[in-house]
């Protein structure tokens, strides 16, 4: 007793030890648990609340201070004023080619060109910008009537190797003005505005929005010289359009350079061709879309910075450039559509009505099958111990040989019954259990009465 006491005793220190030591990393344990959540929730807030750096798309717009110039610099700064996600730089450049050739050598990400244009597979639209409209301009007491008026006449045609060029030999081609017979200089809009004035030229052809800046210069500079201007219509715009299916029909209205003439005198036919806005397929695709939204949700302010921003619209793919939209465009555009399933509601409500109700009828169906082969195997197993009870009975042995006969009938029932899934295996299994009992009851009983 006294031994067991000291040894007692000698463990008192060492468990002291024992839970000393546990509480010691139970403490460091906690320390660490502490620290890696306060590291969780750091990084946590680090990582969701700093401020990502803002995506920059890099646009050609085309030369300095035109309209697509002009327009993109204004949607620069909206796009500033409206999201941190984005940024746009502004590239003045030559004219549409240029454009689609920084396009296509990945010098810029979006591009301002004419509809006519050409492109290649990898380019995508994103929005229609403005028309540009096809203009001859003469002095109000010039003899020219018509296109077929210029030959002979001094006429200021755009720089050599521009778009603008290239449209001027469109209508002389489809005019059918001899090249030797009109006296054409290639000149800059601001040359020919001086020389139109100064007399040395008698027409003017540009491709020009309603809204040019310069173009507004020349009939403001006209006026104060008291120099009427007056336009030429280009009207077999539609038989144009057959030739040149990127060309459209457009309508410059009456007065709307000056009411006091008015200028022009009434509605004038011309053809025009559609400013767009592009972008390559590789561009991020998050961009274009945030670009996208601020055009079209914003385009009252960009409206009142610029006036042509009210001609922004959604590009019809199956008509003008007829090339696909950017993914990050079609992404605003679809955000009203209704998706697959909100379009396909009621068959799919239909289709899972009609497999709920299917579905239900298998159940039930089966529950009854089910029910069936139960109650077929408890009728068997009924059997089974009637004869166990009639086996206690029996004093003689050949009447334990008439109940053992009925037994192997029995079981050669079930096993037929299993076959054409009258039963379960299951319902099998615990008739063969049942059946094995009752035989070894009857070779007991018959045991007992060879006893006596």
């Amino acid at each position: 007793m006294a031994d067991n006491e000291k040894q007692a005793e000698a463990r008192v220190p060492e468990r002291r030890a024992n839970l000393r030591s546990r509480r010691a990393r139970y403490r460091l344990l906690l320390v660490l648990l502490t620290s890696a959540v306060l590291a969780a929730a750091f990084g946590g807030w680090y990582f969701l609340g700093r401020t990502s750096a803002p995506m920059v798309l890099t646009v050609g717009a085309g030369p300095y201070l035109s309209d697509s110039h002009e327009l993109m610099r204004e949607v620069a700064e909206v796009v500033e004023r409206h999201t941190d996600r984005l940024k746009v730089r502004v590239l003045a450049t030559r004219d549409s080619s240029q454009n689609i050739t920084l396009l296509n050598d990945k010098k810029v990400d979006l591009a301002t060109i004419r509809s006519d244009t050409p492109v290649i597979s990898s380019v995508r639209l994103v929005a229609n910008l403005f028309p540009d409209y096809f203009q001859l301009l003469v002095r109000g007491q010039s003899d020219i009537r018509t296109v077929r008026d210029l030959i002979g006449k001094q006429v200021a045609i755009p720089p050599f190797g521009t778009d603008e060029f290239r449209s001027f030999w469109v209508i002389s081609d489809h005019y059918d003005l001899p090249i030797t017979a009109v006296k054409w200089r290639s000149l800059t809009f601001e040359q020919a505005a001086n020389a139109f004035q100064a007399g040395q030229i008698d027409a003017i052809f540009t491709v020009r929005s309603l809204r040019d800046r310069r173009l507004l210069d020349l009939f403001e500079d006209a006026k104060l010289k008291n120099i009427p201007i007056r336009y030429v219509e280009i009207d077999q715009t539609e038989a144009i359009a057959v030739k040149r299916p990127f060309l459209e029909t457009g309508r410059i209205p009456k007065g709307v350079f000056s009411g006091d003439g008015p200028t022009p005198m009434r509605d004038m036919l011309s053809s025009a061709v559609e400013r767009a806005l592009v972008s390559r397929q590789d561009v991020s695709a998050e961009a274009i879309a945030v670009l996208t939204q601020i055009l079209f949700e914003h385009r009252l302010d960009l409206t009142i910075r610029f006036a042509l921003a009210s001609a922004i619209s959604k590009p019809e793919t199956a008509e003008g450039l007829n090339v696909p939209l950017h993914e990050g465009a079609q992404r605003f555009y679809d955000r009203n559509e209704p998706s697959f399933l909100q379009e396909n509601a009621e068959p799919l409500a239909l289709m899972v009505t009609v497999m709920a109700m299917l579905g239900s009828a298998m159940l039930a169906l089966r529950s009854r099958l089910m029910s069936r082969q139960k109650n077929r195997m408890d009728s068997y197993n009924y059997v089974l111990l009637d004869i166990a009870e009639r086996a206690n009975s029996i004093s003689d042995p050949e009447g334990l040989r008439v109940l053992k006969k009925e037994m192997f009938a029995i079981l050669e029932n079930v096993v037929r019954a299993l076959d054409t899934d009258e039963v379960t295996e299951e319902g099998f299994q615990s008739f063969s259990l049942l059946w094995e009992s009752v035989r070894e009851i009857l070779n007991e009983r018959g045991a007992e009465l060879k006893g006596d």
